[in-house]
């Protein structure tokens, strides 16, 4: 691309946001940090909205400054667009209307920035500055968690690429699409897209690389199976080159891989916490967590006809009772092929036969299409 996508909006706001709601408090480092962002940004819609919500005690001094260096800055672009409309051309006209829906956009002004936006998308010719415009609307419904504006221009953006788009907005897409359909539980369909993206990622403007593979890594292991997990993220150079930049993330990959299901728990119980952090995964913590233990429990049964509880507590590195209590509970809701005899605490696989199933099955048609052939034969020989 022939210049540097703009931060618009600032995703890294929208996470301290969350960490201070999360805390409920004022005064905490993160909240300094957030105030400081709002005034880097002069992001007074912002900050009157979150004082709405966390009811927080309003600044009147920094308000009043705020709003001060708004209507300054209005002002100019106003005075711009006016300039363009009466001495410049089209490009320039489109150019000064962009520069005050950034502003609007910058300054945390959803409502007034989305408007702003559509006029600003009507001026534009080119299907690349068109796009350009449904990724910073992307972005900020991504920021504001605003479903309505993502999934709306999710499609006008996928309609546009459809038309024409460079490989560059193609992948850029993707990797949209592939953060919100994590943060809505969609972890397949983001697996995909991560997985199409990895090795042509450069949408810095909207996550960072580590975080990225972060993200690829935990969809995947929910839904790869293990010949694709080990070819596709375990081998892959591009992971390999920043998963040390997470810790524990390699030790939970390589752990459920490898079966060694103690180090697994521990990196799992290390990220079940840390998700709770995350604004996208964090509502999704409790099913991750859950599901990732389901998927070792299976990968460990599938090696034994029976095993004793006590056995499989050690390998896990967990008490007696708590495992116990999981696969009772697992097993209870159809999620494990077993069964456990409490008495001998013992625990026997129940795998359903698949490929003896398919066996009859087929048989089965094959008799049924001997028969129509028999019948057909004696027909055209009458």
């Amino acid at each position: 691309m022939d210049e540097d996508i703009k931060k618009l909006p600032d995703l890294a706001i929208a996470d301290l946001i969350f960490t201070v709601k999360l805390e409920g408090k004022t005064g905490s480092e993160t909240y300094k940090n957030l105030i400081k962002e709002i005034e880097t940004h002069k992001m007074l819609p912002l900050y009157k909205t979150l004082v709405e919500q966390l009811k927080w005690t309003e600044d009147q001094g920094l308000v009043s400054k705020l709003k001060a260096e708004n209507e300054s800055e209005l002002k100019a672009l106003d005075d711009k667009i006016t300039d363009s409309v009466e001495n410049f051309g089209e490009s320039e006209i489109r150019e000064a209307y962009l520069a005050k829906s950034d502003f609007y956009c910058r300054i945390g002004d959803k409502e007034k920035a989305v408007e702003m936006y559509r006029q600003t998308f009507e001026k534009t010719v080119p299907l690349g500055q068109k796009l350009d415009i449904i990724f910073t609307l992307i972005r900020m419904g991504i920021f504001w968690m605003d479903h309505d504006i993502v999934t709306r221009n999710l499609e006008k953006a996928q309609s546009l690429v459809e038309e024409g788009g460079d490989w560059d907005r193609k992948n850029r897409l993707k990797t949209y699409e592939a953060v919100y359909k994590m943060s809505i539980r969609q972890f397949k369909e983001a697996s995909d897209l991560y997985l199409e993206t990895v090795a042509s990622f450069t949408s810095t403007e909207f996550i960072e690389y580590s975080r990225f593979i972060q993200y690829l890594i935990f969809t995947s292991l929910l839904h790869l199976d293990r010949v694709s997990l080990k070819q596709k993220v375990i081998d892959s150079p591009d992971v390999l080159s920043v998963i040390n930049d997470t810790p524990k993330l390699q030790d939970l990959l390589q752990s459920f891989y490898n079966g060694d299901y103690a180090n697994f728990f521990n990196a799992l119980a290390h990220f079940s916490d840390s998700i709770k952090g995350d604004r996208y995964l964090a509502e999704h913590s409790r099913f991750f967590t859950r599901e990732m233990r389901i998927l070792a429990y299976n990968q460990f049964l599938e090696s034994y006809s029976s095993v004793k509880l006590e056995s499989m507590s050690n390998q896990f590195g967990v008490s007696y009772d708590f495992i116990d209590r999981e696969l009772s509970r697992f097993v209870a809701a159809g999620r494990l092929n077993c069964k456990i005899d409490k008495v001998s605490g013992v625990i026997e696989t129940t795998r359903s036969d698949a490929k003896n199933h398919l066996y009859k099955t087929t048989l089965q048609q094959s008799d049924n299409l001997l028969n129509r052939v028999q019948k057909l034969s004696r027909v055209i020989n009458v």
